[in-house]
């Protein structure tokens, strides 16, 4: 498929240069992929409501005075955005313009919605035959297509709330909101597989569906021994010592894999009596023998801080690293020097905003710039599409 020359300002070396990509979504998911599409360099040009904009444009922090939130921006990165009512003729005249421009359309309403506005895949196909036209949902076609799909919903009911958490406590949704990203992931998956077969179709992205998929080994677990995986909080089912340990000043997450690691693990930790103990020789000595295997490493794991627990695994080879928090995270040595984080200031405040960690050797991805104000390009866009008296129109009735 042949990019349709749009304007956009990427690079010609970004792998995505070229495309342009009609996003009709908002909040978490479709977001995602668009701002992951356009870190590859594609083109996005982001559809908003009028006067309301993305939902999550009014869900704070919000960033100095500038009247862009923390969680807006950090999902909008480099999109143009274009304020548009696609429920009314005029506007679905004007998506239908931006359509014919396109390579990519992403949206992620309530299954049927588009539908309803003349602008479903079937609608768009006869103005654009080559459009890649990507739907993000909650569930596929079943029972459930029609339920109201917010992350916490398909958490619960795929598989993930059940197994995160303390043994002794109760469920918990894993810090991330892996349902959403889950769903984006694989709809820049399918969207740039579409690219590359160089032919338009319809995709249908799941969030429930996709967030099941990820089980893997809980999966084979689970069928295996036709009984629900565990939940046990950071500790293993199968490996031991796998889990976090308190430090002298935090917790500390010792990953001992093998055997060969395990007799290293003891040597780092001046303790080779333990490889030596029966109760301990094996990983299946170990995992039954959990309880007393604490016993012995609580004590020492206390002894020392997160950073000399660190310098003495790095020097071994041992598997283990401190439980970051995210300011941490954002402070830390590595992810600064490997180039994923992009500084941006926004009203005075600078914000190292994380970006595509992919690395290509033949290509780069793109910076991310600011994200956009709603409507902010608005005239630019449509004005490329529409005749100056449609244009009005749209503009006027935003």
């Amino acid at each position: 498929m042949t990019p349709t020359g749009s304007t956009t300002t990427a690079s010609s070396s970004t792998p995505l240069s070229g495309v342009r990509v009609i996003d009709c979504t908002q909040m978490l998911s479709g977001p995602f992929a668009t701002q992951l599409l356009a870190d590859l360099g594609a083109e996005i040009v982001k559809i908003e409501r009028p006067d309301r904009g993305d939902i999550t444009r009014s869900v704070g922090p919000e960033i100095g005075d500038s009247g862009l939130t923390a969680y807006f921006a950090s999902l909008n990165r480099g999109k143009r955005s274009v304020e548009l009512d696609m429920s009314i003729e005029d506007g679905a005249a004007a998506l239908e313009a931006l359509v014919e421009t396109a390579d990519v359309l992403v949206e992620n309403y309530r299954p049927g919605t588009m539908e309803k506005w003349g602008l479903g895949y079937e609608d768009l196909r006869r103005v654009n035959e080559d459009l890649v036209y990507c739907s993000i949902s909650g569930f596929l076609e079943g029972p459930y297509r029609d339920l109201p799909a917010f992350d916490m919903v398909v958490q619960a009911l795929g598989g993930s709330m059940s197994i995160t958490g303390q043994a002794d406590g109760p469920p918990a949704r894993p810090g991330i909101p892996i349902g959403d990203i889950c769903a984006g992931m694989y709809a820049v998956i399918g969207i740039t597989t579409a690219l590359y077969a160089d032919e338009g179709q319809y995709i249908d992205v799941p969030m429930f569906e996709g967030l099941v998929s990820w089980l893997t080994e809980r999966a084979g677990r689970t069928f295996v021994t036709e009984e629900p995986y565990p939940r046990q909080g950071t500790v293993h089912p199968s490996l031991a010592p796998y889990r976090a340990f308190e430090t002298a000043d935090g917790w500390f997450a010792v990953a001992i894999g093998s055997e060969d690691t395990w007799q290293g693990f003891c040597e780092a930790i001046d303790r080779p009596d333990l490889a030596d103990d029966k109760r301990f020789a094996r990983n299946d000595d170990r995992v039954a023998n959990r309880d007393a295997l604490a016993a012995e490493l609580v004590p020492i794991l206390e002894r020392r801080t997160n950073e000399e627990w660190f310098d003495l695994f790095r020097e071994h080879g041992i598997p283990g690293a401190p439980v970051q928090d995210t300011v941490e995270v954002f402070e830390d040595e590595h992810l600064r020097e490997s180039g994923t984080l992009e500084d941006l200031t926004i009203d005075g405040v600078e914000l190292p905003f994380p970006v595509c960690p992919i690395d290509f050797s033949a290509a780069g991805t793109r910076s991310g710039h600011e994200p956009p104000q709603l409507g902010e390009h608005s005239e630019d866009v449509l004005g490329e599409v529409l005749p100056e008296d449609a244009l009005l129109r749209v503009l006027e009735g935003e």
